[in-house]
């Protein structure tokens, strides 16, 4: 098995564990999941760039995304306002294509953006509230579009879920996704806002006998 098929076979499973990972536990692990996020972005937009010089070429889209996401991911841990502006602006932007694949209307690029921006502006203002809200979502995200690539299967499967769910009658698959996001989405931020909770009253009570 070369290289490019071994990815695509551990695509799903893994976004499944990391998304799981991310939904109920990112806040905890905030660094590595700033780390996760930008791997992600950095990888993405590695293997378009990859594509662009080399088309039909997976071999040199793969190493273009590992090499580009090794970089995305160090530069969100290191420089954390940058990490935590691009969680947000993830958020966004995952928002934005949900509408627009639930209105039946392909992502308009400007739109996607203006979230993103906005989204990650207000990350950074509101910082604790929107990196539960960012990591749940984002984790629910990675999950429910893993789930899917393995029910599709391998071969016919692409990795964005929201800009190629099937329309007509199979189109039920689209609203039946985006509910089990918004739903895991929720019970995610539940249990990241209470353990902050938790622990935020922990470190109260322990104040005044230190």
């Amino acid at each position: 098995m070369n290289a490019t098929a071994w990815a695509d076979q551990i695509t799903a499973p893994l976004a499944v564990a990391v998304g799981g990972l991310i939904c109920f536990y990112g806040y905890r692990i905030l660094k590595l999941t700033l780390a996760i996020i930008g791997f992600i972005g950095g990888a993405a937009g590695g293997w378009a760039v990859g594509l662009s010089f080399a088309p039909g070429n997976n071999a040199i889209a793969l190493v273009c995304a590992v090499i580009a996401g090794a970089l995305g991911a160090a530069l969100c841990v290191w420089l954390f306002f940058l990490g935590v502006f691009f969680l947000g602006a993830s958020t966004g932007a995952i928002i934005a294509a949900a509408f627009f694949s639930t209105s039946g209307n392909q992502p308009q690029p400007i739109l996607l953006l203006a979230f993103a921006g906005l989204f990650g502006v207000i990350a950074l203002v509101l910082q604790k509230f929107m990196m539960i809200l960012s990591t749940a979502f984002s984790g629910s995200y990675l999950v429910t579009a893993g789930i899917l690539r393995l029910l599709a299967g391998v071969q016919n499967a692409p990795p964005l879920w929201f800009e190629h769910l099937p329309t007509g009658s199979a189109g039920i698959l689209r609203y039946v996704a985006l509910v089990f996001w918004v739903v895991l989405g929720i019970a995610g931020v539940s249990f990241q806002y209470r353990a902050v909770r938790r622990r935020d009253e922990a470190v109260r009570h322990e104040a005044p006998s230190t």
